[in-house]
């Protein structure tokens, strides 16, 4: 089963799109950009190994992957709350989930549900976590566009 060959409008990320967010910046002005990078470089941890499976959604705007990793993840998210927040970025007030978008739903259409249903337990394999990027979103007609501005290596 796929989500291909729904009548929704989805917007589906390439492989390489494909990321989890620990912690979201909105706009930041360019000058602040070492900074940030400064603060990743003092992020504790190991590499780890990430599995994605069970297909699920935010509402009607998001189809994700949950995410299990021994809470590696949400480690991380925390360290990195703490450490942006002397650079004026305020901690997260909503729980971290970690997740992989599948799709970003433009149109809802009923036939969605049932091809999410049927991936509700679909597993997508694992991968090695080595290293955080800071990542730069441009967002277009197309979908968004990312640009790596610093990698740390766990």
């Amino acid at each position: 089963m796929s989500l291909r060959g729904s009548t929704a409008r989805l917007t589906l990320p390439t492989a390489d799109q494909m990321h989890i967010t620990l912690k979201f910046l909105g706009e930041i002005p360019e000058v602040k950009i070492p900074k940030i990078a400064g603060a990743l470089e003092k992020v504790r941890g190991a590499p780890f190994q990430l599995q994605a499976a069970r297909v699920s959604t935010f509402g009607r705007r998001v189809i994700k992957a949950e995410v299990t990793d021994q809470s590696c993840c949400a480690d991380i998210a925390k360290q990195i709350d703490g450490l942006l927040l002397p650079l004026g970025f305020p901690k997260e007030a909503r729980p971290f989930s970690p997740h992989i978008t599948l799709a970003r739903i433009k149109e809802y259409a009923p036939d969605l549900q049932e091809k999410t249903d049927a991936l509700c337990d679909a597993e997508f394999g694992t991968c090695m976590i080595e290293e955080i990027l800071l990542k730069q979103s441009t967002l277009t007609p197309r979908g968004s566009i990312y640009t790596t501005l610093a990698r740390v290596k766990l």
